[in-house]
């Protein structure tokens, strides 16, 4: 069985609705109900502060974890060059200094060796292999590469090393 509504009744209930609207927005109707632009507007307003907090919240732990990704990376680069000066040292070859750059998006290794064994068959055969098994490794832990490179000690222009991103350096 339905219901017939008279039209004239029901434009006077939607007429009575209009005119208390702003009551009905500012006030809970009863136990269970709010208004729907009540709830709307509570769902924006927390929309917005949980949204602001939210990014604050995510660019402070996102800024972090680049922090500590970055720091991580810049670890393995490093250990990385003194796995290379230890295997050198262990042929009694002599490393003069490490110049690191972590800041390019493929951080960079020079390693200075004396002049005299850049050219020598023995230290070739071992050293290029061997920048080649660390960068090897690096690669499976990092995901990038490790860019390494041997230069004579002889008269290395610190300044230029540091002016292309060099600027850690250490003496070996």
């Amino acid at each position: 069985m339905s219901v017939r509504v008279p039209s004239s009744g029901m434009s006077d209930f939607n007429a009575y609705l209009e005119e208390h609207a702003s009551e009905a927005k500012s006030t809970k109707l009863n136990d269970s109900y709010y208004h729907v632009d009540v709830v709307a507007d509570a769902y924006s307003r927390g929309y917005i502060d949980g949204k602001k907090y939210s990014t604050d919240e995510f660019m402070d732990d996102f800024i972090e974890k680049v922090w500590e990704k970055f720091v991580e990376k810049a670890n393995k680069v490093y250990l990385s060059a003194k796995s290379l000066t230890d295997a050198f040292s262990s042929k009694k070859y002599t490393v003069g200094k490490i110049y690191i750059n972590i800041f390019h998006r493929n951080p960079r290794v020079i390693v200075s060796v004396d002049e005299s064994v850049l050219l020598d068959d023995t230290f070739v055969t071992f050293a290029y292999p061997k920048i080649h098994e660390i960068q090897k490794s690096f690669y499976a832990l990092s995901k990038c590469t490790l860019d390494i490179s041997l230069i004579g000690s002889d008269d290395i222009d610190e300044d230029l090393l540091k002016q292309d991103g060099f600027e850690y350096s250490e003496k070996i």
